[in-house]
């Protein structure tokens, strides 16, 4: 049985129409599972974006599943995140969010339930902490970031045993991820973003394999997932666009 799956990472709001069909070729082609890793908007981190923003427009016409935030997505007020996400045609996720107060919305969930190919599939997403505790902006912000590896592994735990498949979408950037992909063996695999480094080939560290797919809308990464009787086998590659 082979699952594939097709991630981006950090478009920075550069979705154009043949980035958008060459997904969703391959999605139809493999009945993939199709995830991107944050950064998808070309927003910037203060910005509030007076309408909702045009870049999901071009993710609901790919079909994307899930999408984990980056820092473009997220802001520190209620209103500006909003407003960032308003229009968003899939879940969006990260785990290591939280509002200060109960009562703020918060736009995200922590994780993704699906499955794909009779596969029972967890996604568990994970964000670069931008605002912490101790940084002067938390007096000013309405939402803390937790330590990604801390909540990483809460989760983890709580999951394994009800998937096959357990990942983390992260916007951690290569060398967070690869601490994870050591610190929690019960994933088993890292689909990242945030330090655009792309590769080529999945990397394994211990059990879990590490994937990161070409910035700018430059690249798709294709996972093709075998299960076998020592866990999962993947390999990899990146569908690169034409310049």
């Amino acid at each position: 049985m082979t699952l594939t799956i097709l991630h981006t990472n950090d478009a920075h709001g550069r979705w154009k129409m043949p980035f958008v069909e060459k997904l969703r070729q391959l999605r139809e082609q493999h009945a993939a599972l199709l995830l991107d890793a944050g950064d998808c908007l070309r927003t910037g981190n203060i910005a509030i974006p007076m309408k909702p923003p045009a870049e999901w427009d071009y993710i609901r016409q790919a079909g994307y599943d899930a999408i984990t935030i980056g820092n473009r997505e997220f802001h520190i007020l209620p209103k500006g995140f909003l407003a960032k996400v308003q229009g968003a045609p899939c879940p969006l996720l990260c785990a290591n969010i939280r509002p200060k107060h109960p009562d703020t919305p918060l736009p995200v969930q922590s994780v993704w339930r699906g499955e794909r190919a009779g596969v029972q599939i967890g996604i568990v997403g994970l964000t670069i902490p931008m605002v912490t505790p101790r940084m002067q902006s938390a007096r000013l912000s309405a939402y803390l970031f937790d330590p990604p590896l801390t909540v990483a592994r809460e989760w983890a735990t709580r999951l394994r045993p009800q998937v096959d498949l357990l990942i983390a979408l992260t916007h951690l950037g290569i060398d967070q991820d690869r601490k994870l992909a050591a610190a929690c063996p019960e994933f088993d695999l890292i689909i990242g973003g945030h330090s655009h480094t792309p590769l080529e080939r999945p990397e394994r560290i211990g059990t879990v394999w590490v994937a990161q797919a070409k910035p700018f809308a430059r690249g798709i990464g294709v996972l093709h997932l075998t299960r076998t009787p020592d866990g999962w086998h993947i390999e990899g590659e990146i569908a690169n666009m034409q310049k």
